[in-house]
C-alpha cells in the first residue's frame, strides 16, 4: 500500500481510538486496495454486500429502485467516507440497496472475514466502528426529520452548505434524488438561491 494511502487511513483511525504502532500495523495490513473506474457497480440489489471500504479519492453513491423504477440517492461518499450496505455486510443477507461509483475511485477494502480477525487482533477497533455507526444512525435520523419538516428549498440549502463538494463533482439529477424532488423542481430551487443570493 502506498504511503499517502497509509497516511489516509493512519490519520483517519487516529481520529477514534490510540493505537499502538503494532496495532496499527495490524490494522492497515488487512485493508486491500482496489481501484475501480467511474460508473463501476460495486454492489447490485439482491446481492449480499461484501465489502465496507474507505475511499481514498473518488466518489460513489448508494440508491434503491422502488417497484416503478424510480432511482432514490440514499447517500454519497467522498474522500474518507466509507461506504456499504451495513446491514447486508453484517448480516450476510441480500441488499436492497445498489452501490455505483461516480468518478474513478481508490478503496480500501475490508470483507467481512479480514473484518472479524481484525476486530479479535486490535479490539480497540470496536470502538471506532461504534463510534462511526453512531455518527452515521445520527446523520439518517436527522436527514429522515428533515424531510417530514423542512421544505425543499430548506433541504437544498443545508446540502448546499454541508456538501459543497458533492455540488460540484456530482450530476444534478442525483442530486434531486437525493433530495427526494425532480430534476425540474431542482433548477427552480438553484435559480431561486441564486436569485435570493444576488
Amino acid at each position: 500500500m502506498a504511503e499517502v494511502m497509509v497516511t489516509e487511513l493512519r490519520k483517519y483511525i487516529s481520529g477514534f481510538v490510540a493505537l499502538t504502532d503494532q496495532e496499527m500495523e495490524l490494522v492497515l495490513t488487512a485493508f486491500e486496495y482496489r481501484q475501480v473506474p467511474r460508473r463501476t457497480q460495486l454492489l447490485r440489489a439482491g446481492e449480499v454486500c461484501s465489502f465496507e471500504a474507505f475511499i481514498l479519492s473518488g466518489c460513489a453513491r448508494e440508491y434503491y429502485v422502488d417497484d416503478k423504477g424510480s432511482e432514490h440517492t440514499v447517500e454519497f461518499a467522498l474522500e474518507r467516507w466509507w461506504i456499504s450496505d451495513i446491514y447486508s455486510f453484517e448480516n450476510q443477507v441480500p441488499s436492497r440497496v445498489s452501490i455505483e461509483t461516480l468518478e474513478d475511485t481508490e478503496l480500501l477494502v475490508l470483507s467481512p472475514e479480514t473484518k472479524a480477525s481484525l476486530l479479535e487482533e486490535v479490539p480497540k477497533m470496536e470502538r471506532m466502528f461504534r463510534l462511526m455507526m453512531q455518527r452515521h444512525l445520527n446523520v439518517v435520523k436527522n436527514r429522515l426529520l428533515r424531510n417530514m419538516s423542512d421544505t425543499a428549498m430548506d433541504r437544498y440549502l443545508l446540502f448546499l452548505e454541508r456538501y459543497p463538494d458533492v455540488i460540484r463533482r456530482v450530476p444534478q439529477y442525483y442530486i434531486a434524488s437525493y433530495l427526494g424532488i425532480s430534476q425540474e423542481f431542482l433548477s427552480k430551487l438553484r435559480r431561486r438561491a441564486v436569485k435570493a443570493g444576488e
